[in-house]
Protein backbone atom coordinates (compact mmCIF):
# COMPACT_ATOMS: atom_id res chain seq x y z
CA UNK A 1 0.00 0.00 0.00
CA UNK A 2 1.48 3.35 -1.03
CA UNK A 3 1.51 6.22 1.48
CA UNK A 4 -1.08 8.12 -0.54
CA UNK A 5 -3.60 5.28 -0.79
CA UNK A 6 -3.14 4.45 2.90
CA UNK A 7 -3.38 8.05 4.08
CA UNK A 8 -6.76 9.00 2.62
CA UNK A 9 -8.86 6.23 4.26
CA UNK A 10 -6.99 6.71 7.54
CA UNK A 11 -7.61 10.46 7.45
CA UNK A 12 -11.28 9.75 6.75
CA UNK A 13 -11.51 7.56 9.85
CA UNK A 14 -9.65 10.05 12.05
CA UNK A 15 -11.70 13.11 11.05
CA UNK A 16 -15.03 11.29 11.19
CA UNK A 17 -14.25 9.86 14.62
CA UNK A 18 -13.12 13.26 15.90
CA UNK A 19 -16.35 14.91 14.67
CA UNK A 20 -18.47 12.23 16.33
CA UNK A 21 -16.46 12.56 19.54
CA UNK A 22 -17.12 16.31 19.63
CA UNK A 23 -20.85 15.71 19.28
CA UNK A 24 -20.64 13.23 22.16
CA UNK A 25 -18.77 15.77 24.30
CA UNK A 26 -21.41 18.39 23.55
CA UNK A 27 -24.22 15.94 24.26
CA UNK A 28 -22.95 15.19 27.75
CA UNK A 29 -21.32 18.53 28.52
CA UNK A 30 -24.33 20.65 27.64
CA UNK A 31 -27.05 18.21 28.65
CA UNK A 32 -28.29 20.74 31.21
CA UNK A 33 -28.95 23.29 28.46
CA UNK A 34 -29.74 21.18 25.37
CA UNK A 35 -32.03 18.19 25.84
CA UNK A 36 -30.59 15.26 23.81
CA UNK A 37 -34.07 13.73 23.73
CA UNK A 38 -35.84 16.67 22.07
CA UNK A 39 -33.43 19.43 21.00
CA UNK A 40 -31.44 19.43 17.73
CA UNK A 41 -27.66 19.19 17.67
CA UNK A 42 -27.38 22.67 16.16
CA UNK A 43 -28.72 24.15 19.42
CA UNK A 44 -25.26 23.64 20.90
CA UNK A 45 -24.09 26.60 18.82
CA UNK A 46 -26.25 28.92 20.91
CA UNK A 47 -24.41 28.16 24.14
CA UNK A 48 -21.05 29.31 25.43
CA UNK A 49 -18.29 27.09 24.08
CA UNK A 50 -20.73 25.15 21.98
CA UNK A 51 -20.45 27.33 18.88
CA UNK A 52 -16.72 26.71 18.49
CA UNK A 53 -16.98 22.97 19.02
CA UNK A 54 -20.02 22.65 16.74
CA UNK A 55 -18.18 24.56 14.00
CA UNK A 56 -15.11 22.36 14.47
CA UNK A 57 -17.24 19.22 14.15
CA UNK A 58 -18.69 20.45 10.84
CA UNK A 59 -15.25 21.40 9.51
CA UNK A 60 -14.05 17.92 10.39
CA UNK A 61 -17.00 16.46 8.49
CA UNK A 62 -16.03 18.50 5.43
CA UNK A 63 -12.48 17.16 5.77
CA UNK A 64 -13.99 13.68 6.03
CA UNK A 65 -15.87 14.19 2.77
CA UNK A 66 -12.72 15.39 0.97
CA UNK A 67 -10.61 12.51 2.29
CA UNK A 68 -13.29 9.95 1.43
CA UNK A 69 -13.59 11.27 -2.13
CA UNK A 70 -9.80 11.05 -2.56
CA UNK A 71 -9.70 7.55 -1.08
CA UNK A 72 -12.45 6.37 -3.42
CA UNK A 73 -10.58 7.69 -6.43
CA UNK A 74 -7.21 6.21 -5.47
CA UNK A 75 -8.71 2.83 -4.56
CA UNK A 76 -10.57 2.69 -7.89
CA UNK A 77 -14.00 2.41 -6.29
CA UNK A 78 -16.53 1.53 -9.03
CA UNK A 79 -18.18 4.75 -10.12
CA UNK A 80 -21.84 5.58 -10.39
CA UNK A 81 -23.14 9.04 -11.42
CA UNK A 82 -26.05 8.95 -8.97
CA UNK A 83 -23.76 8.01 -6.08
CA UNK A 84 -21.44 10.89 -6.95
CA UNK A 85 -24.35 13.34 -7.11
CA UNK A 86 -25.74 12.21 -3.76
CA UNK A 87 -22.30 12.35 -2.17
CA UNK A 88 -21.75 15.94 -3.27
CA UNK A 89 -25.26 16.81 -2.06
CA UNK A 90 -24.21 15.46 1.34
CA UNK A 91 -21.09 17.61 1.27
CA UNK A 92 -23.12 20.66 0.26
CA UNK A 93 -25.58 19.97 3.09
CA UNK A 94 -22.71 20.03 5.61
CA UNK A 95 -21.49 23.35 4.18
CA UNK A 96 -24.97 24.90 4.37
CA UNK A 97 -25.42 23.80 7.99
CA UNK A 98 -22.03 25.33 8.76
CA UNK A 99 -22.64 28.67 7.03
CA UNK A 100 -26.24 29.33 8.15
CA UNK A 101 -27.17 29.44 11.83
CA UNK A 102 -30.20 27.56 13.08
CA UNK A 103 -33.35 29.11 14.53
CA UNK A 104 -32.91 30.17 18.12
CA UNK A 105 -36.62 29.52 18.65
CA UNK A 106 -38.60 27.14 16.46
CA UNK A 107 -41.65 29.35 16.98
CA UNK A 108 -39.81 32.33 15.44
CA UNK A 109 -38.16 31.04 12.25
CA UNK A 110 -35.58 33.12 10.38
CA UNK A 111 -34.32 32.95 6.80
CA UNK A 112 -30.96 31.66 8.01
CA UNK A 113 -32.65 29.10 10.23
CA UNK A 114 -34.86 27.76 7.44
CA UNK A 115 -31.87 27.47 5.07
CA UNK A 116 -30.05 25.64 7.87
CA UNK A 117 -32.97 23.21 8.21
CA UNK A 118 -33.01 22.57 4.47
CA UNK A 119 -29.28 21.87 4.53
CA UNK A 120 -29.79 19.46 7.40
CA UNK A 121 -32.51 17.62 5.50
CA UNK A 122 -30.17 17.18 2.52
CA UNK A 123 -27.34 16.10 4.83
CA UNK A 124 -29.39 13.36 6.48
CA UNK A 125 -31.12 12.11 3.34
CA UNK A 126 -28.33 12.07 0.76
CA UNK A 127 -25.61 9.95 2.39
CA UNK A 128 -27.85 6.95 3.24
CA UNK A 129 -29.29 7.07 -0.29
CA UNK A 130 -25.77 7.24 -1.72
CA UNK A 131 -24.77 4.23 0.39
CA UNK A 132 -27.86 2.30 -0.74
CA UNK A 133 -27.16 3.02 -4.41
CA UNK A 134 -23.46 2.23 -4.06
CA UNK A 135 -24.18 -1.07 -2.31
CA UNK A 136 -26.33 -2.14 -5.26
CA UNK A 137 -23.50 -1.22 -7.63
CA UNK A 138 -20.84 -3.04 -5.59
CA UNK A 139 -22.89 -6.26 -5.41
CA UNK A 140 -21.99 -6.82 -9.07
CA UNK A 141 -18.24 -6.67 -8.27
CA UNK A 142 -16.86 -9.84 -6.60
CA UNK A 143 -14.07 -7.96 -4.80
CA UNK A 144 -16.54 -5.51 -3.25
CA UNK A 145 -19.42 -7.79 -2.22
CA UNK A 146 -18.49 -7.88 1.48
CA UNK A 147 -18.38 -4.09 1.56
CA UNK A 148 -21.71 -3.96 -0.30
CA UNK A 149 -23.47 -5.95 2.42
CA UNK A 150 -22.07 -3.77 5.20
CA UNK A 151 -22.97 -0.61 3.28
CA UNK A 152 -26.52 -1.83 2.77
CA UNK A 153 -26.94 -2.32 6.52
CA UNK A 154 -25.63 1.20 7.19
CA UNK A 155 -27.88 2.61 4.49
CA UNK A 156 -30.97 0.97 6.01
CA UNK A 157 -30.09 2.38 9.43
CA UNK A 158 -29.50 5.81 7.89
CA UNK A 159 -32.76 5.85 5.95
CA UNK A 160 -34.81 4.70 8.96
CA UNK A 161 -33.28 7.19 11.41
CA UNK A 162 -33.40 10.07 8.92
CA UNK A 163 -37.07 9.32 8.21
CA UNK A 164 -37.79 9.19 11.94
CA UNK A 165 -36.06 12.54 12.43
CA UNK A 166 -38.06 14.03 9.58
CA UNK A 167 -41.28 12.71 11.06
CA UNK A 168 -40.37 14.31 14.39
CA UNK A 169 -40.44 17.71 12.67
CA UNK A 170 -44.15 17.18 12.08
CA UNK A 171 -45.15 15.03 15.03
CA UNK A 172 -43.75 17.21 17.78
CA UNK A 173 -44.11 14.73 20.64
CA UNK A 174 -41.59 12.37 19.01
CA UNK A 175 -37.99 12.53 20.39
CA UNK A 176 -36.50 14.49 17.50
CA UNK A 177 -33.19 15.09 19.25
CA UNK A 178 -32.70 11.39 19.87
CA UNK A 179 -33.57 10.52 16.25
CA UNK A 180 -31.15 13.14 14.93
CA UNK A 181 -28.28 11.79 17.03
CA UNK A 182 -29.14 8.26 15.90
CA UNK A 183 -29.04 9.46 12.27
CA UNK A 184 -25.61 10.96 12.86
CA UNK A 185 -24.38 7.64 14.24
CA UNK A 186 -25.80 5.84 11.19
CA UNK A 187 -23.95 8.22 8.88
CA UNK A 188 -20.78 7.68 10.91
CA UNK A 189 -21.13 3.92 10.40
CA UNK A 190 -21.53 4.45 6.64
CA UNK A 191 -18.37 6.55 6.48
CA UNK A 192 -16.37 4.06 8.58
CA UNK A 193 -17.60 1.08 6.52
CA UNK A 194 -16.66 2.82 3.27
CA UNK A 195 -13.23 3.93 4.52
CA UNK A 196 -12.38 0.43 5.76
CA UNK A 197 -13.45 -1.08 2.45
CA UNK A 198 -11.25 1.39 0.60
CA UNK A 199 -8.29 0.52 2.85
CA UNK A 200 -8.73 -3.16 2.04
CA UNK A 201 -9.04 -2.44 -1.68
CA UNK A 202 -5.87 -0.35 -1.64
CA UNK A 203 -4.04 -3.12 0.24
CA UNK A 204 -5.19 -5.71 -2.32
CA UNK A 205 -3.98 -3.53 -5.18
CA UNK A 206 -0.62 -2.95 -3.50
CA UNK A 207 -0.18 -6.68 -2.88
CA UNK A 208 -1.06 -7.44 -6.50
CA UNK A 209 1.59 -4.99 -7.68
CA UNK A 210 4.14 -6.45 -5.28
CA UNK A 211 3.78 -10.02 -6.55
CA UNK A 212 3.40 -9.03 -10.20
CA UNK A 213 6.41 -10.12 -12.30
CA UNK A 214 8.70 -7.24 -13.41
CA UNK A 215 7.90 -7.82 -17.08
CA UNK A 216 4.16 -7.55 -16.39
CA UNK A 217 4.70 -4.40 -14.34
CA UNK A 218 6.65 -2.85 -17.20
CA UNK A 219 3.84 -3.67 -19.64
CA UNK A 220 1.20 -2.11 -17.38
CA UNK A 221 3.35 0.92 -16.53
CA UNK A 222 3.65 0.10 -12.83
CA UNK A 223 7.40 -0.54 -12.87
CA UNK A 224 9.26 2.35 -11.26
CA UNK A 225 12.28 4.07 -12.84
CA UNK A 226 14.48 2.81 -9.99
CA UNK A 227 13.36 -0.75 -10.69
CA UNK A 228 14.10 -0.26 -14.40
CA UNK A 229 17.61 0.84 -13.56
CA UNK A 230 18.18 -2.18 -11.33
CA UNK A 231 16.93 -4.50 -14.04
CA UNK A 232 19.27 -2.92 -16.60
CA UNK A 233 22.22 -3.23 -14.18
CA UNK A 234 21.59 -6.94 -13.88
Amino acid sequence: MTPRTALAPTLTLVTATAAQAIIAVLTFGLAGHVDPWRDPVSDYAWHRGGRLLFTLALLLLLATAAALAAAARWAALPRDPLVSTLFWCWTAGIAVVLLFRSNLDAAAPTVSGEIHRAGGAVLFASLPLAAWTLSARLRTEPAWRTAARALRRGAVAGVVTAAAFGMAQVVTWLPGGLFERAALLAEFSIVVTTAMALRRAAARAAEARRVQPPAARAQTGTETPAADTRQAAR
